[in-house]
């Protein structure tokens, strides 16, 4: 049990109400979390299905295309530069990472209110674990996919097929999502006040 704790420790992003952009404290964080991603997911697969043509002999589902292989291949390099974010956002020896903010702050699953580099370092941690794991998903659906062992039969591969884009799919948006607000906290949220100014 402990162990798996351990393991399962950067899925703690997940909890983290994300308040700080609005000032009546509405968590918008599951914006961000699943709702964007499920809903291009949903599209994706969508655009899947009515461009899936198992009949046709020259056709190629995705997961056979050179489309999968570049974003494999993007995956690919996305563990160590997550993983030096990472270590750099730890040892940055700004103070302000280690501000807590006094307007909406972010807060954990305890309902403890999180500095900036906190929040950073839960947020890359997650985003090195998910792309871990998206590494090891792309590595086994380009080899079920090329080896042809799902042969189950048409309807159950083309369903199965779609199923595996819907929730392949969402994780890969969730990641996009959740560095491009990450990003946007590094580039901009970090510089400004910790506060709001009082009114004069």
């Amino acid at each position: 049990h402990l162990m798996m704790e351990l393991i399962l420790k950067p899925l703690a992003y997940l909890s983290i109400k994300w308040a700080i952009d609005d000032v009546e404290g509405r968590n918008k964080k599951p914006i961000f979390d699943w709702f964007f991603p499920i809903f291009f997911s949903i599209l994706v697969t969508i655009f899947l299905y009515c461009t899936l043509n198992l009949d046709s002999k020259t056709f190629e589902i995705f997961f056979k295309s050179k489309g999968f292989e570049v974003l494999g291949n993007f995956i690919l390099t996305l563990p160590g530069f997550l993983f030096a974010a990472l270590t750099a956002v730890v040892s940055f020896g700004n103070k302000e990472l280690d501000i807590t903010a006094k307007v909406n702050p972010p807060i954990n699953k305890d309902g403890h209110e999180i500095s900036r580099r906190r929040y950073l370092s839960n947020a890359f941690s997650y985003l090195t674990f998910l792309s871990l794991a998206l590494l090891i998903a792309t590595v086994f659906i380009n080899y079920a996919y090329s080896s042809n062992i799902l042969n189950f039969g048409i309807t159950y591969y083309k369903w199965g097929y779609l199923l595996t884009s819907l929730i392949y799919f969402t994780f890969v948006f969730q990641m996009l999502f959740i560095l491009i607000i990450t990003l946007y906290y590094i580039g901009d949220k970090v510089h400004q006040p910790s506060h709001y100014p009082k009114d004069k």
